[in-house]
């Protein structure tokens, strides 16, 4: 949005222009130096010279000595040597505190979500440098709890290069260290306590965790169907698309404001078509478990445990209940209309992100009506997953 002050001073006028229209402008001298001007993000009208990126983009005179990508990788590379230079533990391996003064401007609310927010560029050199620098900020770091509020998880996982290792590695320190609040439909222990259950599937989440960042990164990378990894490169262009949708109103925002963060909002569990006929038990999948032929001595580290969490899961097989909803009840639920054949996934995903937002006990900590907060972001995930969730509805007989 930009607000143009004729040099009158008696007329105004305010229209959407973007950033190609914005260097017309420019040239044209229809706006200068002191035009007022707004995008989402800003908390209010400024003048152009007080943008940055307004200023650099169409004030700056003269031939540029970087571009965009060098200039990032140079800072990148200076606030790496910064906090290697002061590492977060004595050589005794003791904490130290306080944390070193360039961490902790670092991982500042106005400082951490800009860094976060370069691994949206994509480029294998920055993601690979900012990845490396959220791993030496985050060490030791006070602020690791909070650091999924940035987006991170969702901004890195999509990343679609294959210089994985410092991303597998920086997910094994941070995912099950974030103090969010779990999807109560989770089904295990650990994909309620990892930031990635809500994105991942569980075996994956359990690789990570048991094999460590190595292995997990030639997993991820690569195309696997054993006992314990189902992952190929289908599910994982699935999953970089459901995030994208999920993150889709971001996006636009911050092309036309650099400075604007992003609002977390918790992501309903991602669905893998290619685990819907698929048991995961204590480590395994069960069918490939008991495949003899394919994997006849697959080892199996606890075998007393694998009984025990068998018979608990066939008990729970037997005692579950269908779904008390039907499609248009959770259609209903999200405020859309019912009987009309369905809606597209984007206006779902909104209707969802909407209401998720304005019941989100970290947006709005008093917004009660007749629960709390925290129990409405369960509830609309459930809607939201019972609408996409076609397959396993009508094997359960629920009517659309």
């Amino acid at each position: 949005m930009l607000k143009s002050l004729h040099p009158n001073s008696l007329l105004t006028r305010s229209s959407l222009v973007c950033s190609v229209q914005m260097k017309e402008l420019w040239k044209e001298s229809t706006i200068h130096q002191k035009t007022r001007c707004w995008a989402q993000g800003m908390e209010g009208w400024r003048p152009l010279e007080q943008i940055p990126q307004l200023k650099w983009q169409l004030m700056a005179q003269g031939m540029s000595l970087m571009n965009e990508s060098d200039m990032a990788t140079l800072i990148l590379n200076i606030f790496i040597r910064m906090c290697e230079f002061y590492p977060s533990r004595d050589a005794e391996n003791a904490i130290v505190r306080p944390l070193p003064r360039a961490k902790r401007l670092l991982s500042e609310p106005n400082a951490l979500p800009h860094i976060v927010q370069l691994l949206l560029t994509f480029d294998p050199s920055l993601v690979e440098r900012v990845t490396k620098l959220l791993n030496i900020i985050l060490e030791d770091n006070p602020q690791l709890p909070r650091a999924f509020s940035t987006g991170v998880f969702f901004f890195i996982l999509m990343y679609t290069g294959s210089n994985i290792l410092p991303i597998a590695k920086f997910l094994k320190y941070t995912h099950m260290k974030q103090s969010f609040r779990p999807d109560e439909q989770q089904s295990s222990d650990i994909m309620q306590r990892s930031i990635l259950g809500q994105l991942l599937p569980e075996a994956m989440v359990c690789f990570l965790e048991n094999h460590g960042s190595v292995k997990f990164s030639e997993t991820f990378l690569g195309e696997f169907d054993n006992p314990e990894a189902i992952w190929n490169g289908e599910m994982r262009r699935m999953m970089i698309e459901k995030i994208a949708a999920h993150i889709a109103d971001f996006t636009p925002r911050l092309q036309s404001n650099t400075r604007a963060t992003y609002q977390y909002c918790a992501m309903p569990v991602v669905r893998y078509k290619q685990l819907e006929d698929e048991l995961f038990c204590n480590i395994y999948y069960l069918r490939h478990l008991c495949d003899t032929l394919r994997f006849p001595d697959w080892p199996i580290k606890k075998p007393v445990a694998l009984l025990k969490d068998v018979l608990e899961e066939w008990k729970k097989e037997v005692d579950k209940k269908p779904p008390e909803m039907s499609v248009d009840q959770a259609y209903d639920a999200l405020g859309l209309k019912t009987g009309v054949g369905g809606h597209e996934e984007n206006v779902v995903r909104k209707a969802y992100f909407k209401l998720a937002q304005k019941y989100h006990p970290d947006k709005n900590p008093d917004g009660r009506v007749s629960h709390t907060p925290s129990q409405y972001i369960p509830i609309f995930s459930l809607f939201y997953s019972t609408i996409f969730s076609l397959a396993q509805i009508a094997s359960l007989g629920i009517s659309h």
